[in-house]
């Protein structure tokens, strides 16, 4: 809380540079609570982390450009996706909060995490993006937060392509299937739609004739 009287004898300008000063403590405190491998935070607008898996909420309208630096690094936001609009704009994300018009730019963040439950995956290039395809064909949902950080470690650490596939058949349970539900899950996960049924009858017919493979 402001003492007034302190500040009685001062004049416009003064007061308002004592005051910036004060709430840009006040945010660097709020900051480093969540944000715990903070390297810089200048004059409330830019916050720049470090190297850390860092994960927190952020208010709209106090730190307007945020580079999430080294790690991986999950921005968790109230509401769900509709509450927002996202556009990429070069090699970052522009968040606008549609209710008040607030917004945010993202450099370096690997998701935006809803409390709806709903996750936004930021691939930052064309390998994430085939991970992150993968994960909504495959499960036919968003990626949680530690299967996309598993991920993430699964590529720094050049982990063989078909291991990865293996996995993700394995666990999206599409090995017992028969060659026909097999077909239809993928159209209905990577398409949204069921095969049709000249599809289903051309998919079928390669995998018997070994022209595809489920691998």
């Amino acid at each position: 809380m402001l003492n007034a009287s302190a500040y009685r004898h001062q004049t416009g300008t003064l007061l308002f540079r004592d005051i910036r000063k004060i709430l840009y403590a006040s945010v660097v405190h709020f900051y480093s609570a969540i944000y715990t491998d903070i390297l810089r935070l200048d004059n409330v607008r830019y916050l720049t982390g470090g190297n850390s898996d860092n994960q927190g909420y952020l208010p709209l309208g106090l730190a307007l450009n945020v580079d999430g630096g080294g790690g991986h690094d999950v921005l968790k936001m109230h509401g769900g996706r509709e509450d927002v609009d996202l556009e990429q704009i070069n090699n970052s994300v522009e968040i606008t909060r549609l209710e008040d018009g607030a917004m945010r730019s993202l450099r370096n963040v690997e998701m935006i995490a809803f409390d709806s439950g709903e996750n936004v995956l930021l691939a930052h290039n064309q390998i994430e993006g085939i991970l992150g395809r993968l994960l909504q064909t495959f499960f036919d949902r968003d990626a949680t937060i530690d299967e996309w950080q598993l991920g993430h470690k699964a590529i720094a650490d050049h982990v063989n392509p078909k291991i990865i596939l293996d996995w993700f058949q394995s666990n999206a349970d599409l090995n017992g299937m028969n060659d026909a539900d097999y077909i239809q899950a993928l159209y209905s996960q990577a398409l949204g739609r069921a095969a049709t049924e000249a599809e289903l009858n051309q998919q079928q017919l390669r995998l018997e004739n070994s022209e595809i493979t489920r691998e």
